[in-house]
């Protein structure tokens, strides 16, 4: 008899339903709030290098990079600047070609087989009156759980390749 008046208690009270409701549903929440905040950072992370690549092109574009004697380094030293603290400028790769005429562009990266870098081939700023084709990578780490699945290059890395290009015919400057 005790333990069904217990029992009949137990089934009577609704102390603590919330909070087992809660414990259901908080991890879901959290984890959807996580991806939101992920994708948002991943997203602001790419449109700041897409600015960056566009603005310091414009060095290239009319002949500042040549001018410096290293082309490379005014580019990624510019870059860097551009960036602030947003990515790691270390981790930058970049990729810069001369193309004969605008049909002979292609805008799909490469990849070696072996390691699953993306290929560069080289950094030559060209010209006056080249057609040049700049490409800036940098390889995100999708830290949230189970959304790298939707988000990643290289499957199983846990990394999206972030990569932006910018196609221009240089200025005519004097050399």
């Amino acid at each position: 008899m005790f333990y069904r008046s217990v029992f009949q208690r137990f089934q009577r009270s609704n102390n603590g339903i919330v909070a087992i409701e809660f414990a259901l549903v908080a991890p879901v929440l959290i984890f959807v709030l996580m991806a939101i905040v992920e994708v948002s950072m991943m997203t602001f992370a790419a449109i700041n290098l897409d600015g960056a690549a566009i603005d310091v092109a414009r060095r290239i574009r009319t002949g500042q990079a040549q001018a410096s004697g290293d082309a490379m380094g005014d580019f990624s030293t510019a870059m860097c600047s551009h960036l602030g603290s947003t990515l790691n400028c270390g981790a930058l790769l970049y990729d810069a070609r001369i193309m004969t005429n605008y049909g002979s562009i292609t805008l799909n990266t490469e990849y070696d087989p072996a390691t699953g870098e993306p290929i560069v081939y080289g950094f030559s700023a060209g010209t006056s009156g080249d057609i040049i084709v700049v490409r800036v990578m940098y390889w995100w780490t999708i830290n949230t759980p189970m959304i790298s699945i939707f988000f990643e290059t290289a499957p199983g890395t846990n990394k999206r390749l972030l990569t932006t290009t910018v196609v221009f015919q240089n200025e005519p400057y004097e050399s």
